[in-house]
């Protein structure tokens, strides 16, 4: 799984927009030689463009029915960064998918709306990088409506 996510985040990083410098990181030290950059000590204000790896944001996601991950129902690709990739509805599976990476728990908070008390597991997986990092999240629900209460988009593929 991880080989994939780096084949697929090295794929993302090609065909997103590339870094390219400025006029301004060229300019010399007080009037100094042109070309050359002004040392670090004397540019306290700027800060380094992120690299192209720390602006990547993909995920598989997966759905299996019961208590364990594999083999999965379903499964999805989701690109955050830009949005798009096979998931139905991209932008607000990325929204709840960042809640996700920021904040795990947000998987085991109850859902917003009532559900019958039927335990019919459903096992949901998000594996990615998520700005330059590898995360992973699994989360078993006891129903399939209970696992769209809490998820809403991020599951409905």
């Amino acid at each position: 799984m991880r080989t994939l996510l780096v084949l697929l985040a090295g794929a993302t990083l090609a065909a997103g927009p590339s870094g390219h410098a400025s006029a301004s990181d060229h300019r010399g030290v007080n009037g100094g030689v042109r070309g050359l950059p002004a040392p670090p000590s004397l540019d306290i204000g700027r800060q380094a463009p992120p690299s192209p790896a720390a602006r990547v944001r993909v995920a598989i996601l997966t759905v299996a029915n019961g208590a364990q991950a594999d083999p999965p129902a379903r499964s999805a690709f989701l690109n955050c960064s830009p949005v798009g990739g096979s998931h139905p509805h991209p932008a607000e599976a990325c929204a709840r998918l960042r809640r996700a990476v920021l904040d795990p728990a947000v998987l085991k908070r109850p859902g917003t709306g009532p559900c019958t008390m039927l335990y019919s597991p459903v096992t949901v997986t998000a594996s990615g990088i998520w700005d330059g990092k590898y995360f992973q999240l699994r989360h078993t629900f006891g129903n399939d409506c209970e696992m769209r209460s809490v998820t809403g988009a991020l599951a409905e593929f």
